[in-house]
């Protein structure tokens, strides 16, 4: 073979090459947000890791707290306003009451409460135990959360006394209210427990694993979702009664998030965003380079946002499309907060708070 034609051959394999390798990416669903889809409004570096998914008041002011024991308080730009030390970490994420004060749990066994405008107001020790959970208020104006005390407790602000009704293990799992007045929470002893608005028990459901952080999202009147360490998302009736569950292959950490159709979105340690059907059956799954622990969120066009441990926050159309990834400056254990305007708040696990504004015609990449 002469050398013209050698040179042919190798431009005409090199070509090939190339062209199998881009044609695999693009299966493999690996495309990145074009820069012009993303803009970096700011970004803030804590003292230590945060664990505590943020919240956004009526003004879109952010507040989260970190392992380097403060609570930080942001404006919608990402701008520190001010920040508030604890004595101990603050893992739980905070809550917004409804008088619009905000109320945040630590490690020290304090909640924290501050007005709208990130005031601090005042604090109460309701038990022995470092506070686990964010805080749900109940119609009533019980507050509710778990604890490290084997408890779950329900605070009466009104004369500053604590029910505590035991379990046999620490309490992670976050609370949720659906139905109006039912009170969801599940624990580390594998159970979720079921109250009124009165923290009498309605019933109880026995799982395989803990519930370790995912909070119970509702799917209609009486249905609702729950992840699980034992691998399996539950969907379950407030009776008792397990409708039905769907098996993963790794822990599930997160919440999962209900669709405008219906369908219910999750991720898992084993690496996949999971999409199923509103009778509980896949749909579609993405994997990811690492475990997804966080919770998928959505913008106002129906944009879904999950974010992984590869350091991506990953966008999906509401039918479950790949439209594309970013790569943010950390793990993401904690679960993104979308602002009034589409700006993306991401918290990381080197104590990274991002502030990402969103082109709102995500779809045209």
């Amino acid at each position: 073979m002469n050398k013209r034609l050698l040179s042919y051959f190798k431009k005409i394999v090199f070509f090939f090459v190339i062209l199998y390798l881009n044609i695999g990416q693009i299966f493999a669903g690996e495309p990145t947000l074009f820069t012009e889809q993303i803009e970096v409004i700011n970004f803030f570096k804590a003292g230590k890791a945060i664990f505590s998914s943020p919240v956004s008041t009526y003004n879109d002011d952010v507040i989260v707290g970190s392992h380097d024991k403060y609570i930080y308080f942001f404006d919608k730009n990402g701008n520190l306003k001010k920040k508030y030390e604890t004595n101990g970490w603050v893992h739980a994420s905070p809550s917004i009451l409804t008088d619009s004060s905000i109320a945040i749990g630590s490690y020290d066994g304090y909640i924290y409460f501050f007005d709208s405008k990130g005031r601090f107001q005042n604090k109460i020790k309701p038990g022995s135990g470092s506070v686990f959970t964010s805080i749900i208020e109940m119609p009533n104006r019980l507050l509710v959360f778990g604890s490290n005390k084997k408890g779950i407790i329900f605070f009466n602000k009104k004369d500053s006394t604590s029910h505590v009704y035991p379990v046999r293990k620490w309490v992670h799992g976050s609370p949720t209210i659906i139905d109006n007045n039912k009170f969801i929470i599940g624990s580390n002893d594998k159970n979720i427990y079921i109250f009124d608005e009165n923290a009498s028990l309605l019933s109880k459901i026995k799982t395989k694993g803990w519930i370790m952080h995912s909070a119970p999202v509702s799917l209609n009147k009486n249905r609702f979702a729950v992840g699980s360490y034992d691998k399996n998302l539950y969907i379950c009736n407030t009776d008792g009664k397990t409708v039905s569950s769907f098996k993963t292959k790794g822990r599930i950490h997160g919440s999962p998030l209900k669709l405008k159709d219906q369908k219910i979105v999750f991720g898992s340690f084993d690496r996949f965003i999971y999409f199923l059907k509103p009778d509980g059956t896949l749909f579609k799954k993405f994997k990811t380079k690492k475990k997804v622990v966080s919770s998928p969120v959505c913008l106002s066009d129906g944009t879904i946002i999950v974010g992984s441990y590869d350091k991506h926050l990953y966008f999906f159309s509401p039918q479950g499309v790949l439209l594309g990834k970013y790569k943010t400056r950390g793990k993401i254990f904690a679960t993104p907060i979308v602002l009034s305007n589409d700006t993306v708040v991401v918290c990381t696990t080197n104590g990274y708070v991002e502030f990402l504004k969103i082109n709102p015609n995500i779809y045209s990449i």
